[in-house]
């Protein structure tokens, strides 16, 4: 009897430190998304300007200079595409992770609930 209190308040401790540690990566997890997000922005910004540049250029070149010119655009949109899938890819493998991670938080949460209405039961019950 003398170890219950003991060992319900290191049980308290231990689920208030597994959701504290749970909550440390869901914030971590959400700066990374909000970071890929940003990259995301940046490059379609970048993007952007490249394209108006890509026109200028076609405009204004020599015809026998506009098949290689349109090459490197089309190389170009390629690219742009491919790192517009890895964004997406990371940017939902980041959400996946928080979503697993807020399930992780739950299921905490009423493990420790449990806890709490049977170490009330067995108080009432004693």
């Amino acid at each position: 009897m003398a170890n219950e209190p003991f060992t319900f308040e290191q049980k308290t401790q231990q689920y208030r430190t597994k959701i504290e540690e749970l909550q440390e990566k869901q914030v971590a997890l959400k700066k990374q998304r909000r970071y890929v997000e940003e990259q995301q922005e940046a490059y379609f910004e970048l993007q952007q300007r490249e394209q108006s540049v890509y026109g200028f250029v076609l405009t204004n070149c020599e015809p026998e200079e506009r098949t290689y010119i349109e090459d490197r655009g089309s190389d170009s949109l390629f690219l742009a595409k491919k790192a517009q899938r890895e964004f997406d890819e990371e940017r939902l493998q980041l959400e996946k992770e928080e979503r697993f991670l807020f399930e992780q938080k739950e299921y905490q949460h009423q493990v420790y609930r449990s806890f709490m209405r049977e170490s009330k039961e067995s108080d009432h019950g004693a």
